[in-house]
């Protein structure tokens, strides 16, 4: 009977020990995090977060379209309505800053002054269309000339300098107006060929040359990247092309 029951002991001490003492020699192997994923994550949230930077509201000119029939400019924004000129129904503006309920403005004839910033007043958009369109990535430095909805020209360009409130390139929709062989400016210590004029004193125009008409080799080779004062630069075969063949009245797109 002693027997029987130390038997019975023994055997329940092992069936209690033996568990524990099995799993406490297993080595657990490390949890691995994989690298590779995580930095695949962190790439494509960053992709996205600069994405976003590019776009139409991080331009610090905004261009709008008149809608009224007859719109002021001001001379200042106090509401005293001192009245300097008037616009008319789909004439562009670009605006440089905003307060009090108005928008500081330039239109195409290079004038400044202030517009109550009302829907009667303006809209951000305009239609219109035209036969040929330019269009023009910033992000992609790249022109696309259309003709009737169909690639006909692919051109490499060089826009203003981004996030340069003085060099921008505004956005928006303009069309061509005149055309000239060449200019050169003092200010700035160079020229360039065959310019197109879209809005104001923003010009499609060939890389810059000197005073002598020679390509300024330095500025030249900037052409794919911005560079420019604002306006858009081109080759000088590129701008050539485009002065001989798009005519007064196509429709620019300019866009991120």
């Amino acid at each position: 009977m002693k027997k029987i029951l130390v038997t019975s002991f023994i055997i329940t001490l092992f069936l209690i020990f033996t568990p524990a003492f099995l799993f406490s020699s297993i080595k657990r192997s490390p949890v691995i995090v994989d690298d590779s994923i995580k930095k695949e994550t962190v790439s494509e949230t960053s992709e996205t977060e600069v994405e976003a930077v590019f776009s139409s509201t991080d331009c610090f000119k905004k261009t709008y379209y008149i809608s009224g029939a007859s719109v002021n400019v001001f001379k200042d924004c106090t509401g005293q309505d001192s009245v300097i000129q008037t616009l008319k129904k789909n004439d562009i503006i670009v605006a440089y800053n905003s307060f009090n309920g108005y928008l500081y403005c330039e239109d195409n004839a290079g004038n400044f002054g202030w517009i109550r910033n009302t829907d009667y007043n303006i809209s951000p958009d305009i239609e219109k269309e035209s036969e040929y369109t330019v269009d023009t990535s910033i992000n992609n430095q790249l022109i696309n000339i259309y003709d009737n909805g169909k690639v006909i020209k692919s051109f490499k360009c060089s826009t203003g300098l981004l996030g340069d409130q003085d060099n921008e390139t505004p956005l928006g929709v303009f069309f061509i107006q005149v055309k000239g062989e060449s200019f050169f400016s003092d200010k700035f210590g160079e020229g360039a060929k065959y310019y197109i004029k879209f809005f104001s004193n923003y010009l499609f125009h060939s890389v810059p040359v000197d005073k002598n008409g020679n390509i300024i080799e330095e500025e030249e080779k900037k052409l794919g990247k911005p560079a420019s004062h604002g306006c858009i630069r081109l080759s000088m075969d590129d701008i050539k092309w485009m002065y001989n063949n798009i005519p007064e009245g196509t429709k620019v797109n300019i866009h991120y």
